[in-house]
């Protein structure tokens, strides 16, 4: 029998390429900076430059055009997500010059088309 591994947030901060700290949820902490690195198109040596910090399940955020919500329910939001296929995700991040969280249920502004 498989044995359940708990899950856990890290708020992981990028104040020097992208401006982001994403909220990674995953079973370990070293999976979730990796994951981010590879995902994200971090170099190495930029990957000791995160700061990262766990980050309460339960805290509750305000996620542009969804509301407010914690890292907990996000979760249970995308394991219902037919596309769901396994840990770490991002639950939700916020860009530095922000004061809320956004996610996929986030309206983006769609930019014309160039030429």
């Amino acid at each position: 029998m498989k044995k359940f591994k708990e899950l856990n947030a890290y708020a992981i901060t990028d104040d020097f390429k992208f401006y982001l700290t994403n909220v990674v949820i995953s079973h370990s902490k070293e999976i979730a900076i990796h994951w981010l690195k590879e995902n994200s198109g971090y170099l190495n040596e930029e990957m000791a430059k995160f700061t990262v910090k766990e980050f309460p399940l339960d805290k509750k955020v305000f996620v542009r055009d969804f509301g407010e919500t914690t890292a907990k329910e996000m979760i249970d939001e995308v394991i219902q997500n037919d596309t769901f296929r396994k840990f770490p995700i991002v639950a939700f991040w916020i860009e530095a010059k922000n004061d809320y969280y956004e996610n996929w249920h986030s309206h983006f502004e769609i930019e014309n088309p160039t030429d």
